[in-house]
């Protein structure tokens, strides 16, 4: 596109990433109701430096939230929210501040190794997550939310995993679980987004892809709900994370 490009440094395959990137991550979202950064980010990372894809995937991944979460806000656990919240601010201020300090080839090389170990702890497990005994509940809670906030501000996706262990250790119904788990990532990533702004992480360019990538919510969210929703999820599942997989050894030697 040359100059006429509407992103610096975007042609048309950069575009073409982009708008399969947001929209197979929605997607997940808008099925699985969690799990849109993981997939958004790493591929993103393969057209953009890390200090365009983490205010972008977040900022989509906030907006694309407040919906469900303004509709379903009588349904949070809002006492196991605010009893991790303390750990996940904790996390979400240090990443932040790495990401403004890191170096950004390595950052994007341990972002790849990262996605990797993911990929293969997602296709091994199928989705399942491990059973956690009572007593280390709340131990647990404040590991991972530490975890979620530093791995979600640093890389702009992942978090919601480590969250939904917490919560899947609560044996929460349904719709109180999703409802929770939605309120977390909204929380988190307004919380996220501010701090990008003050970093001075939201230029022009991360602006003109935050518009660009709107519809691409909206398109991904519908597939979601209409398409992945009613798939087989184990094969599915391995599906994406064969994506992730290819996308983080891209990373790793890019």
């Amino acid at each position: 596109m040359g100059n006429l490009s509407l992103v610096d440094g975007f042609g048309a395959s950069e575009y073409a990433i982009f708008v399969c990137a947001v929209t197979l991550a929605f997607a997940v979202r808008g099925g699985a109701g969690f799990g849109g950064g993981v997939v958004m980010a790493p591929l993103l990372a393969l057209v953009a430096p890390l200090a365009v894809v983490v205010p972008v995937s977040s900022a989509l991944n906030m907006i694309s939230g407040v919906t469900q979460g303004v509709r379903d806000w009588r349904k949070v656990e809002w006492r196991e929210l605010l009893r991790i919240a303390p750990y996940s601010f904790v996390g979400v201020f240090l990443g932040i501040w790495l990401l403004s300090q890191v170096n950004a080839k390595p950052l994007s090389r341990a972002f790849g190794i990262f996605i990797v170990c993911y990929a293969l702890y997602m296709l091994k497990s199928r989705g399942v997550m491990p059973s956690i005994a009572k007593r280390w509940l709340y131990p647990l809670g404040a590991m991972a939310s530490l975890a979620a906030g530093t791995i979600g501000s640093l890389f702009g996706g992942a978090a919601g995993p480590l969250y939904v262990m917490y919560l899947s250790a609560l044996k929460l119904e349904r719709d109180r679980f999703r409802a929770s788990i939605t309120m977390i990532m909204i929380t988190m990533g307004t919380t996220r987004v501010v701090g990008y702004l003050a970093a001075g992480l939201y230029t022009q360019k991360v602006l003109t892809l935050l518009v660009l990538g709107l519809p691409l919510v909206l398109v991904g969210g519908w597939i979601g709900a209409r398409v992945v929703a009613r798939m087989d999820q184990e094969r599915f599942g391995r599906l994406v994370g064969c994506v992730l997989l290819g996308s983080g050894a891209i990373l790793i030697f890019k």
